[in-house]
């Protein structure tokens, strides 16, 4: 790989990971509140009404019909129902466990890209993601993992899913990426508007902190990142783009400690390094995928 194109993806990857990572500094502050169905129509109708008018264009609803399959696809397994497993999932086990669980979607997406797309690999590669895995887990720590089988159950189909769907999110090479994540997030929220009125609907008389955290969730960790992500897996294959996932928790830890007065500790370093490792021989070591398909 270009050393330029390598530190292009780096920057992708930290950036995305570091939004992503702010999420659950506004999910604690607004879920409270509004209930996390309400919070997630919320930030599903918000990230579409201030992406599409940037990415979609007249010529892009030509042919919406042809396209219609795999948008209902990735609003269910990629914009609605992880979410759902991995909320119900935290219910019953903490979010330390919540993390490494979420975090084996790279290791997923590594053995759907060869066994479905045919993709070469590198032992590097494989070991990088191994180290990335260990990294986190020495970030999280062995004494706050909680053992509850259905829970785990679906946190491993949550990763599944977004492994599966980032690898056909590549396979999809003739659908321009910000197309595709943009109506993706218009078909996720006309799939939750249902569910939200069910619920008794969404209230907008709430405190500016809270209305403020639901606006930032919605546009920028739901609706700019998701872009990005796809434009990321268009440039780096499934595989490493969801190394993404190993720098959500780190970027959750800075972002507690400034906010939250999270406390830091030497062994949080330790697998924040090991994490950083891992994402770089991924992606460095990786054997080389065709062309850009931007």
């Amino acid at each position: 790989m270009k050393t330029g194109k390598f530190f292009v993806n780096f920057l992708l990857i930290i950036s995305i990971g570091v939004t992503w990572g702010a999420s659950f500094l506004f999910t604690r502050i607004a879920a409270p509140v509004v209930g996390p169905v309400d919070l997630v129509t919320s930030r599903l109708l918000i990230a579409s009404v201030l992406i599409a008018p940037l990415f979609l264009r007249k010529h892009h609803f030509k042919g919406i019909r042809s396209h219609l399959g795999p948008l209902i696809f990735f609003g269910i397994f990629n914009a609605t129902l992880p979410f759902f497993l991995f909320a119900y999932a935290a219910l019953s086990i903490n979010a330390g466990t919540l993390s490494v669980l979420n975090a084996t979607s790279p290791l997923f997406a590594f053995v759907i890209s060869i066994l479905w797309l045919r993709f070469a690999f590198s032992w590097t590669q494989l070991s990088g993601l191994i180290v990335g895995v260990a990294g986190l887990i020495v970030f999280i720590g062995y004494e706050s993992f909680q053992f509850s089988w259905i829970p785990i159950i679906c946190c491993l189909l949550g990763a599944f899913m977004y492994a599966v769907c980032s690898n056909y999110l590549y396979k999809l090479s003739h659908i321009e990426p910000t197309y595709l994540a943009s109506m993706t997030l218009i078909v996720g929220s006309i799939m939750f508007l249902p569910i939200s009125y069910y619920e008794g609907g969404m209230s907008f008389d709430l405190s500016q902190e809270v209305l403020i955290s639901i606006l930032l969730l919605g546009f920028l960790c739901t609706g700019l990142a998701y872009v990005a992500f796809v434009i990321l897996i268009r440039r780096l294959g499934p595989v490493g783009a969801s190394s993404v996932l190993f720098i959500v928790p780190v970027a959750g830890m800075i972002w507690g400690y400034i906010f939250l007065n999270e406390a830091i500790t030497l062994t949080m370093i330790a697998g924040c390094s090991l994490l950083l490792i891992g994402v770089g021989m991924t992606n460095f070591f990786s054997p080389e995928l065709p062309e850009d398909k931007l």
